[in-house]
């Protein structure tokens, strides 16, 4: 997926388009932590990895480039949010600007779903693997 430009200010997009090589569409990702602050910064921490062509000797996919994602929102203006609950695998993540800010969108899979709205955003990087999922 190419990176897209509208996303070029929010501070720490680029590392995570070249942790990957291209900007990821979280698709199969799972949320590790949300955690909502009404007068301070809240997160948004989410596992993604890379899927690659090669099979292993159990007939998956080998999973490559694991990284947790932090999304930090400053001042969360709107939010819309279903089914959270033991495990929160979403089908995509999308980040787009908005009026207000920026508008983060967890695409339904399985658990949690809906929509962010921030007055800022950055993204932090955590190489490897969540430590619940190693």
């Amino acid at each position: 997926m190419q990176f897209p430009p509208e996303l070029g200010t929010i501070e720490g997009a680029k590392n995570l388009r070249d942790w990957f090589g291209y900007w990821p569409s979280f698709h199969d990702a799972e949320v590790i932590l949300l955690h909502l602050n009404r007068s301070d910064a809240s997160t948004l921490a989410v596992h993604t990895w890379e899927m690659t062509k090669e099979v292993d000797e159990k007939g998956f996919y080998v999973l490559a480039k694991h990284v947790v994602v932090e999304f930090v929102m400053k001042e969360v203006v709107g939010l819309s949010l279903n089914g959270f609950n033991h495990q929160n695998v979403v089908f995509g993540l999308a980040i787009e600007r908005i009026d207000s800010g920026y508008r983060l969108t967890l695409e339904d899979c399985y658990g949690v779903a809906g929509t962010i709205d921030a007055s800022d955003i950055s993204i932090r990087l955590i190489p490897g693997k969540p430590r619940e999922a190693s």
